[in-house]
């Protein structure tokens, strides 16, 4: 089981490698200003996240990632689609990791430490971080069946020259 975690996590870090160098350049944006530091907060966190703090990495996908493909507005829309469910139950995912977090932070600051209750809590957000990984995957494999045996060779053309 850890060895199969393990290989699902290299895969899709080794996939969002993958993206980032797939991703259009972009323009350097000016971060917006505030003087009030919650809402400068609030904003900082807006830009990075919509505006790719991460440089496309992660686990999120979108047309964007396939844009050398050439891709008709059937194919565009369909994954836009796919992306659009994913993300939505990614977050979702993300929020019950947030939570079983918090569960976690807790369990470490109790005077005596339960290395049981630990684990669990540990085996929770590492099985829903495994959900995560699968249903990327399983997206993934979805949009690639949207392509053409073409766009599919270019796709495989462009991951090994990352590689």
């Amino acid at each position: 089981m850890k060895k199969e975690i393990v290989v699902a996590l290299l895969f899709a870090f080794s996939a969002s490698l993958a993206s980032a160098a797939d991703a259009p350049a972009k323009k350097p944006v000016k971060k917006p200003v505030c003087d009030d530091q919650y809402h400068g907060q609030y904003h900082e966190q807006y830009y990075d996240h919509y505006h790719g703090a991460m440089g496309g990495q992660g686990m999120m996908m979108g047309v964007g990632r396939y844009h050398m493909l050439n891709l008709s507005a059937d194919q565009q829309s369909r994954i836009s689609k796919l992306t659009d469910q994913l993300n939505h139950d990614n977050w979702a995912k993300q929020g019950m990791i947030n939570d079983e977090s918090a569960k976690l932070r807790d369990l470490y600051e109790a005077d005596k430490r339960d290395p049981a209750a630990i684990g669990e809590e540990y085996k929770k957000i590492f099985d829903l971080k495994r959900q995560m990984i699968e249903a990327y995957l399983a997206t993934q494999n979805q949009i690639e069946d949207l392509l053409t045996p073409e766009q599919r060779d270019q796709l495989k053309s462009l991951r090994r020259r990352m590689r």
